[in-house]
C-alpha cells in the first residue's frame, strides 16, 4: 500500500544507483556519505511498501518492484525537467553530439529528437550512425558527448538502460533453420553479436558456416529477406518482413544483452543530461513492448 508521496529526490538518487548498480559510487556522484543514500533508499522503499534493491555480489540490482519503478521515475523526472523549462522560458543553446548503432536509428532515434527538441529547440544536434569500433574511437577523441550502444557487460560508469534478448532472426521460410551446416548471416569481427552467435553454437556442438559476412546491418537484413541465412540480433529495428525463429534442437536459446549509454568524460551540461534521460525513456519503452510481446 503506498502510504505518502513520491519524492523527487529520492527518485533522482535511485535513478542514478540503479545505473551506477553501486550506492558508494552514487555517493562520490552526488557528494554523500554512503550511509546517507542507503538512509535514502530506505526511505523510499518505506513509501512504496516494496523491496527495490537486492546485493549480488559487489553490485545492488533492481528486484521486480525496483525495475518497475524505475521507468516511472524516470518519466516522473523528465516531466518535472519540462515543467520547469516551461516556467524559466529561457532559451538554452548549445551542442550535443550523438553516436549510436543502425539498430537504434529509425524509431528510437526520431522519438528522442522529438521530444528533445520540444524542451530545446536551438540546440544543434551532431548525429552519427556507425559501428561501435568507430563510435568508441570518437568517443575517445573527444568528437561525440554520448554513444547508445550493445554489450555483454554494462561498462564502469556507464549508463545502463536494461537487457533485452538476443533473437535468431530469418525470412518467412523457417525450414532454413533446419538446414546443417547452419548458414549464418555475420558482420566482420569485431562484433559482440557474431562473437555471442559463434560462442552459442559453439557450446552445443552445432555446426555453422558463414554465408555471407558484411561491414553493414542493411547488408545483414538484405541477405536475410532472401533467405540466404539467418543471423543474430534484437528486436529493436526489425524490418517488418524479417521473423523471430524460435529456439529448436538446431538453434539454441540465446542469452540477453546490455543497451547502455557512454558519456564523454568531458562533456557535462544541461542539454546532455536532458537528452540522456530521454534517450533512456525511450529505450525503456522500447524494452517494455518488446518484453509485453512475451
Amino acid at each position: 500500500m503506498i502510504r505518502d508521496l513520491l519524492d523527487l529526490e529520492l527518485l533522482r538518487t535511485f535513478v542514478l544507483a540503479a545505473d551506477l548498480k553501486s550506492f558508494t559510487k552514487t555517493a562520490d556522484r552526488v557528494f554523500r556519505t554512503q550511509s546517507a543514500i542507503t538512509l535514502q533508499m530506505q526511505r523510499l522503499e518505506e513509501i512504496t511498501g516494496h523491496k527495490l534493491f537486492i546485493k549480488q555480489g559487489r553490485t545492488w540490482e533492481l528486484t521486480n518492484s525496483g525495475d518497475l519503478l524505475l521507468g516511472y521515475a524516470r518519466e516522473l523526472l523528465e516531466i518535472n525537467n519540462k515543467a520547469l523549462q516551461a516556467l524559466a522560458q529561457v532559451s538554452v543553446t548549445g551542442q550535443v553530439r550523438l553516436g549510436m548503432r543502425i539498430d537504434f536509428s529509425e524509431k528510437i532515434l526520431a522519438l528522442a529528437l522529438e521530444r528533445f527538441n520540444l524542451l530545446h529547440s536551438l540546440i544543434q544536434l551532431e548525429i552519427i550512425i556507425d559501428r561501435e569500433e568507430v563510435l568508441m574511437q570518437k568517443l575517445d577523441s573527444g568528437k561525440l558527448d554520448l554513444v547508445v550502444t550493445f554489450g555483454k557487460h554494462v561498462p564502469e560508469n556507464a549508463i545502463s538502460v536494461g537487457k533485452v534478448p538476443l533473437r535468431w532472426i530469418g525470412n518467412r521460410d523457417e525450414s532454413i533453420a533446419l538446414r546443417e551446416p547452419l548458414p549464418l548471416l555475420l558482420f566482420e569481427a569485431p562484433c559482440v553479436f557474431r562473437e555471442i552467435a559463434i560462442e552459442t553454437l559453439q557450446k552445443m556442438n552445432l555446426s555453422w558456416h558463414p554465408v555471407l559476412t558484411a561491414s553493414s546491418l542493411a547488408g545483414i537484413w538484405a541477405a536475410t529477406q532472401v533467405g540466404l541465412g539467418i543471423t543474430i540480433r534484437t528486436e529493436i529495428g526489425l524490418p517488418s518482413d524479417c521473423i523471430v525463429l524460435f529456439p529448436s534442437s538446431n538453434l539454441p536459446v540465446l542469452p540477453e544483452i546490455s543497451i547502455f549509454i557512454l558519456k564523454q568524460s568531458k562533456s557535462s551540461s544541461v542539454v546532455i543530461e536532458s537528452f540522456i534521460t530521454i534517450l533512456c525513456n525511450v529505450l525503456q519503452e522500447q524494452l517494455n513492448e518488446i518484453s509485453n510481446k512475451k
